[in-house]
């Protein structure tokens, strides 16, 4: 099992495809092609009104980090508005997608969290937890390949692993599980440090070998 901890020196930051934001891009599977990735994971800043990109074949998640609420209006299903208490919101790519931000804060954006999957070649889940004093366990992907990914979006988490060890991921730090199908328990415990953090937790899992 391999397992890295990642903070912001790793982290990319680059425009959005349609050149209206900036992403920050955490963790990704390169490609030749249009688009460029297999898979990618990242957060990006929301604060005005408009449009998002389109990436076809793409299936995507997205949920809100901090900073307010997100009006989404998409092609073909009603309006659905995401805050810090909802669920990750799945959509495919190729629609016609555009959002209306509603601050928390004047001049202080939105942020949210992405992760999107080649649907051809892979899928993911994307989940979000608020730790407080109980241990939450995170089951692991175990297909060949699979790689799971916990961003720590605010306090910092200690997360226990199948041998043993036990990592601290501080906030705005990441950590990239992989080799998971070699271990025979794969799951880990995850504990709050302090008295709450904010974690998304994303598996990764290939449709073919």
């Amino acid at each position: 099992m391999k397992v890295q901890i990642l903070g912001p020196a790793d982290f990319r930051k680059m425009p959005w495809k349609n050149g209206l934001g900036v992403t920050t891009e955490l963790a990704v599977a390169h490609r030749t092609g249009e688009d460029g990735f297999d898979w990618r994971i990242s957060t990006a800043t929301v604060a005005t009104a408009g449009p998002f990109s389109v990436f076809a074949g793409i299936d995507r998640s997205l949920a809100i980090v901090r900073g307010g609420s997100l009006t989404l209006n998409v092609e073909g299903r009603d309006d659905v508005t995401l805050t810090t208490q909802t669920s990750p919101y799945a959509f495919g790519g190729e629609l016609a997608v555009s959002s209306t931000p509603m601050l928390e804060n004047a001049g202080v954006p939105i942020d949210d969290f992405n992760v999107m999957t080649r649907r051809s070649e892979w899928q993911h889940t994307l989940v979000q937890h608020r730790l407080t004093g109980d241990v939450v366990t995170w089951a692991l992907p175990t297909q060949a390949g699979s790689v799971a990914f916990l961003y720590c979006a605010a306090g910092d988490v200690s997360v226990a692993l199948t041998n043993g060890e036990v990592v601290k991921v501080p906030s705005g730090h990441a950590l990239r599980i992989e080799g998971i199908d070699q271990i025979d328990t794969p799951a880990c415990q995850l504990r709050a440090e302090g008295p709450s953090s904010d974690v998304f937790l994303t598996c990764l899992t290939r449709l073919h070998d």
